[in-house]
């Protein structure tokens, strides 16, 4: 009994194991997305199972720019083998895109399947890009900003210990499409410290929001230079010290400040903070109690602390400049657009005056006895040229008039070639129809008036005989 159900099991296994080995061909689609963008790309998949040769066609309809497949593929080994082809249609304009395929397959047994199928997928019209560019939280991590958010305010503020020297900004926007710069952890020092977060739209608009963060100064030391108020820094950590420049302490008002002292320029510096939160330098006069901001102005190698330029020198005029932000008394030259700045070199602590060139800003050291010289050269250079074209404009008035000055007897000639030429141009007016048309008077008078000229022209040329003959005589008279 026992041998005839394993007989049983066998011939079971044996048909179904061949029925297996000899599965019909198959084939299914499948698409990456049911709905796309125009202007996007969907992939369709269309998969071909238990096959040893199959043709396999894909084509595309509707709102794409198209995508076709069409090839046969083959079992290397006879075996039945299974294979996913992709292709991808781009879509374009609104509608549907339809994706179909036809299979013609065999498998090792040589049985033939015919298969086909379709997949569509939508496609919908552009979308138009998001213009919002506003937040949808802002914050300092672990402590609340004032006043209270919303997204129509563009400031907020936040006092921390002055034991803090950072600080983590946050944010999120709005809309999934805008970008957010400026958050992320930052460097406080005491004081004002003021940061931007920006929001950028999809379009491009941008919106600034800005956190005020105020490290607090328990006993803050303030103090006016020029017409603004500032407050010295009792933390520096986050602050560079200039060149040439060494950390030290100074004592301001019973308290050890952090300075910075150069035995070049000699000068005792202090960081300061205006009310917008900008760090700079003042030069301290512990003597006096007085405070100076500090320049320092780099070209080409150069760093340079400007000084007023108090000496009047021969050609310049005193006037003030603007450089890099910063006002200084300078002299310009009287014609012209040359600026000469007196300054200090922080590297070797002397003083010159330097050309300053607004276009480059950039400085040049000044040589006022080549620069004398120069401009003694260019003086010269007008004089010569200024004396030869004076020779130029004589020599040529010279040529002028020996080329329009006529003989005597050339004068004669003229007079009577013009005086046959009027008689001519007479006897054509007499004949002329428009002539006749003027009246007695007019004619007569332009007569007169023609007379008149030959007459005095005569009359003058007969004046210049007699004087030429006079002139002949007296010279013969002398001779003799």
């Amino acid at each position: 009994m026992k041998k005839f159900k394993l007989l049983f099991y066998f011939i079971i296994c044996f048909f179904f194991i061949k029925n297996v080995s000899a599965a019909a061909p198959t084939a299914s689609i499948s698409v990456s997305s049911s709905s796309v963008t125009s202007g996007q790309s969907v992939t369709a998949y269309v998969k071909v199972n238990n096959f040893t040769t199959a043709k396999i066609k894909i084509d595309s309809a509707g709102a794409t720019t198209g995508c076709s497949y069409n090839n046969i593929i083959q079992s290397d080994t006879g075996e039945n083998i299974t294979e996913t082809i992709p292709v991808t249609c781009k879509a374009s304009g609104q509608g549907v895109i339809n994706i179909s395929y036809t299979v013609t397959a065999l498998n090792k047994n040589y049985e033939q399947a015919n298969l086909s199928g379709s997949k569509s997928v939508s496609v919908n019209p552009p979308r138009e890009k998001d213009t919002n560019n506003y937040l949808k939280s802002i914050g300092v991590t672990g402590y609340t900003l004032t006043p209270e958010f919303n997204k129509d305010v563009m400031e907020y503020s936040v006092e921390v210990p002055n034991t803090v020297d950072k600080v983590t900004l946050e944010a999120s926007p709005e809309s999934g499409y805008a970008n957010i710069s400026g958050i992320g952890e930052v460097e406080v020092n005491e004081g004002a410290n003021v940061f931007e977060i920006k929001v950028t739209s999809e379009t491009g608009a941008e919106r600034i929001y800005k956190v005020n963060v105020n490290v607090k100064d328990e006993n803050p030391i303030n103090v006016s230079i020029g017409d603004a108020n500032y407050t010295i820094m009792k933390n520096v950590k986050n602050v560079e010290a200039p060149a040439t420049y060494e950390a030290t302490t100074v004592k301001i008002e019973d308290m050890d400040i952090p300075a910075f002292y150069s035995e070049v320029t000699d000068f005792t510096l202090v960081a300061v903070k205006n009310q917008n939160g900008d760090v700079s330098f003042a030069i301290y006069n512990e003597e006096k109690n007085t405070y100076t901001l500090y320049n320092e102005n780099v070209s080409d190698q150069l760093y340079l602390y400007i000084l007023p330029a108090t000496e009047e020198k021969e050609g310049f005029v005193k006037t003030t400049l603007t450089i890099n932000d910063n006002t200084y008394d300078v002299l310009k030259s009287e014609n012209g657009n040359t600026y000469l700045v007196y300054a200090m070199d922080i590297y070797s602590g002397e003083k010159h005056y330097y050309l300053y060139d607004q276009k480059n800003n950039s400085y040049v050291l000044y040589d006022e006895d080549l620069f004398n010289s120069f401009t003694m050269e260019i003086t010269r250079y007008k004089q010569v040229v200024l004396a030869f074209g004076g020779a130029i404009i004589v020599l040529i008035l010279c040529i002028m008039f020996l080329l329009f000055k006529k003989p005597k007897n050339t004068k004669k000639k003229a007079y009577k070639e013009a005086l046959l030429k009027m008689k001519e141009e007479e006897k054509k007016r007499k004949d002329d129809d428009a002539f006749k048309k003027h009246t007695k008077e007019d004619a007569v008078e332009k007569m007169n008036d023609a007379t008149k000229i030959i007459e005095d022209f005569e009359s003058n040329m007969e004046t210049e005989e007699k004087q030429e003959k006079s002139t002949a005589n007296k010279r013969k008279k002398a001779k003799k």
